[in-house]
């Protein structure tokens, strides 16, 4: 498996800034999973393969007016998997937080919804290197009413901040010290700013781009200028996402050509183009091992 150098911090000061300037910019048949787990891809050749996503724009989304999978993920998984000869794909669509257990439980061979590696997802599932580094914000009312800037500011107030269930934005409130009462789960990721659109909650989180992609959508509304998440210890996140997978064959070598496609600036075309920002820059220089911390392809704790 190849590996990549590595740079010495990642910067997250001149991400911020860029991420702010665009963000001002923009104005305010046989492919199932669950016999694929072990042996080579061959299997994956022969027979195709299925893909989870979540629905989330513009990671990995099915197009209402074509009917069509498309979004950063997919797109990149394809020429990915076009180089490795598996042609014949599938995509599911499921919650965000069922993405994991559908994978563990052989609904689909590989997730491609632009998934944050951490450790904990690290020790249940095998990812790929990352292809994308992105910051967070929150969908405010217009006017931002309860002044919020980050997660912790939500602490200081009495506004209530919708979270999606399985996204690391649970985690990111909880360590910001937010009271229980004030943060609200919801199991699919549109339903948030369905939420807040009624006004069940004060603010929705998630990352900058789908953040500001519903701000655009939605009148009366506003995305946060991009920030990042703190760790229990109170240290910047830069949240980066991979492909997730059980079968270590595929993940190998899936991983081997994406390296590949990265080094020949391929995948920071697809990826910046879909974006509309330079975020697969520093992904580039990074590996599953350096953001999770762990020397092995599994983090421990996993099943064996």
């Amino acid at each position: 498996m190849r590996t990549k150098k590595s740079r010495s911090r990642l910067k997250l000061t001149a991400i911020v800034a860029v991420l702010t300037l665009i963000v001002a910019a923009c104005g305010s048949d046989e492919g199932g999973g669950g016999d694929g787990a072990e042996g080579g891809i061959e299997q994956y050749q022969e027979n195709g393969i299925t893909i989870g996503i979540a629905n989330e724009i513009p990671y990995g989304y099915e197009d209402e007016a074509t009917g069509e999978v498309t979004g950063e993920a997919p797109e990149v998984a394809r020429i990915v998997l076009d180089e490795l000869g598996i042609t014949d794909r599938e995509f599911v669509v499921v919650e965000f937080g069922a993405l994991i257990g559908g994978l563990q439980a052989g609904n689909f061979d590989m997730i491609a919804a632009g998934m944050y590696i951490n450790a904990d997802r690290a020790s249940q599932i095998l990812f790929s290197d990352p292809d994308y580094c992105v910051l967070e914000s929150m969908l405010v009312p217009e006017g931002n009413p309860d002044g919020l800037t980050n997660y912790n500011s939500v602490a200081d107030t009495d506004a209530t901040l919708a979270v999606a269930s399985g996204t690391v934005n649970v985690d990111y409130a909880v360590w910001a010290g937010i009271p229980e009462d004030q943060i609200v789960e919801f199991a699919g990721i549109e339903d948030q700013y369905d939420a807040l659109a009624a006004g069940r909650v004060d603010a929705v989180s998630g990352t900058i781009l789908t953040v500001q992609q519903h701000a655009d959508a939605m009148a009366g509304f506003e995305a946060l200028p991009p920030f990042p998440a703190l760790d229990e210890e109170g240290n910047p996140i830069l949240g980066c996402g991979g492909y997730g997978f059980l079968n270590e064959d595929l993940r190998d070598e899936f991983n081997e050509v994406l390296n590949d496609k990265q080094e020949s600036g391929e995948v920071q075309q697809i990826v910046n183009d879909i974006f509309g920002a330079p975020l697969a820059d520093d992904a580039v220089e990074l590996t599953v091992q350096e953001i999770t911390g762990c020397e092995e392809v599994r983090c421990p704790g996993g099943d064996e």
